[in-house]
């Protein structure tokens, strides 16, 4: 990917400067320009009137930077500094003067910017997740419950501040935009489209997005499956593109959005579409189908392409067929508490979203208590918490418990007994409801009482919990301010766990 990150230096780069000239000369179309870079560097050379410590902070954000060395060249004006990526200062380039960190003897300002390594961020995001632990101890002591103290509980707000504060700046440090990700799908497209003989375009929507670094380590992968699934299942060659009254060239739309804590990932094609009767013809002859058919919704049936080991494609080639389908790319996304779904219109195309949260750090949550069990519930994820009447509560055909709430039902959990522990009551009238939604379904949790909101650090389950099983719908783990252990739901997994 050498070759694709130079293209997107040279592209980033022309808002900055104007470029002159770079080695190797033709990116993109050139096949060797990749292991000419690995080998001998990317050399650029462009002109600026920017400060020298924002041209060097750009290219210093490039990924997998192996050095860099940025240089002026004297003589010209205006100055056009040379960078070179992984390669060693050129023997005719002798007389050019390195530019220093502080570059004050150019008239420039002394640079406000600086490389950090991830591991230094994480390592400071892991210490502020346990100050948001011990502020939540501090404030939260049961040695304190039925004192009155004015003036301690005007510090915490203030400590709760800073705290915040503290947290939103350490996230916003960590947050990195999807551009270097989104532009390298440039050359998957451009060569897989003359490799099929296809005529394809990629258009790229909100690359400017900002996620946290280890979210997009998690999502690049993915995304490159989902844009090669999609010109080799989804978009048709230009003869038959044209019989269907469509352009001859097929687009690939990839775009981001935010959307509260969370961020959208779209990959839309306007190819073939999914045909709905051959995905439940394969997944019959496979045997995945877990109900009947006339039971399922549009939804279900899309979402067979995430069962492992299903595929439309009856030949190996070198994209499609290789045992490796959309049950990776839905595993390897469920790792960072994302989810995937499918929407298509046979013949009108196919759109794929991604649902990624914005950092995996710390999330606002609502703590709940059943029996001496403390649950926590993604703020983000409720709806509403109210107490039923016994009125309210009705069975459909099979048993099951519902709950009417203006004039629709809602299935209904009952934790203690999904998780196995001893409940205070077992009546809807003395518990509380709480009515989660996740991706378009909604059901309700049953638990004995809410016990407040609060910012929770996220900590994996312990090896030995994951290997005893029944996990289902859990996503984590972490320490409440009184220092018991609360787990925290996966709204998502625990609803697809009691359909």
């Amino acid at each position: 990917m050498e070759n694709v990150r130079a293209f997107g230096i040279v592209h980033g780069l022309s808002e900055l400067a104007t470029v002159l000239s770079h080695e190797p000369k033709d990116l993109v179309g050139d096949e060797t320009s990749a292991e000419a870079i690995r080998k001998g560097g990317f050399r650029l050379r462009f002109a600026s009137a920017k400060p020298v410590e924002e041209l060097r902070a750009f290219l210093d954000g490039t990924l997998f930077l192996q050095s860099l060395e940025l240089f002026r060249a004297d003589g010209e004006a205006p100055p056009a500094p040379e960078a070179t990526l992984g390669m060693p200062q050129p023997a005719d380039r002798q007389a050019a003067k390195a530019l220093p960190k502080d570059s004050a003897e150019y008239g420039q300002p002394a640079q406000s910017m600086i490389s950090v390594n991830v591991d230094k961020l994480d390592r400071l995001m892991d210490l502020v997740g346990e100050m948001v632990i011990a502020e939540a101890m501090v404030t939260q002591n049961p040695d304190l419950k039925g004192l009155q103290l004015d003036r301690f509980n005007k510090a915490a707000q203030l400590l709760h501040k800073i705290t915040s504060e503290l947290q939103d700046a350490v996230m916003s440090i960590r947050m990195v935009p999807l551009t270097a990700t989104f532009q390298k799908m440039h050359r998957i497209v451009r060569d897989m489209s003359r490799n099929l003989g296809k005529e394809v375009r990629l258009r790229l929507v909100g690359e400017e997005t900002e996620v946290d670094k280890n979210v997009i380590q998690h999502i690049s992968d993915p995304l490159m499956h989902l844009i090669r699934n999609a010109i080799d299942h989804g978009i048709e060659p230009p003869a038959d593109r044209q019989k269907a009254g469509k352009p001859a060239f097929g687009t690939v739309t990839l775009e981001a959005k935010n959307a509260g804590g969370d961020v959208y990932v779209l990959i839309k094609d306007d190819g073939r579409g999914l045909s709905k009767a051959k995905l439940l013809a394969k997944a019959r002859e496979n045997g995945l189908l877990a109900k009947p058919e006339s039971e399922m919704s549009d939804k279900e049936i899309f979402g067979l392409i995430f069962l492992p080991g299903f595929s439309t494609k009856d030949s190996i080639s070198e994209y499609s067929g290789r045992g490796v389908g959309m049950d990776v790319v839905s595993s390897n996304l469920s790792q960072i508490g994302g989810v995937i779904s499918v929407d298509s219109e046979e013949g009108s195309g196919t759109t794929i979203m991604l649902k990624i949260p914005l950092t995996l750090a710390i999330i606002d949550g609502m703590t709940i208590r059943v029996g001496s069990s403390r649950y926590t519930v993604p703020t983000a994820s409720i709806v509403q918490s109210f107490r039923p009447a016994g009125t309210d509560i009705i069975r459909d055909p099979d048993g099951n418990e519902m709950i009417l709430v203006r004039g629709r039902c809602y299935s209904i959990v009952r934790l203690h007994e999904l998780y196995g522990v001893r409940s205070d009551t077992s009546s809807f009238t003395e518990g509380i409801l709480v009515m989660v939604e996740h991706d378009g379904a909604a059901y309700c949790l049953f638990a004995d009482e809410l016990l407040g909101q609060q910012q929770v650090v996220v900590k994996a389950l312990p090896e030995y919990i994951k290997r005893m099983g029944n996990i289902r719908g859990l996503a984590g783990c972490t320490l409440l301010g009184d220092g018991s252990i609360s787990l925290i739901l996966d709204t998502g997994a625990l609803n697809g766990a009691i359909r």
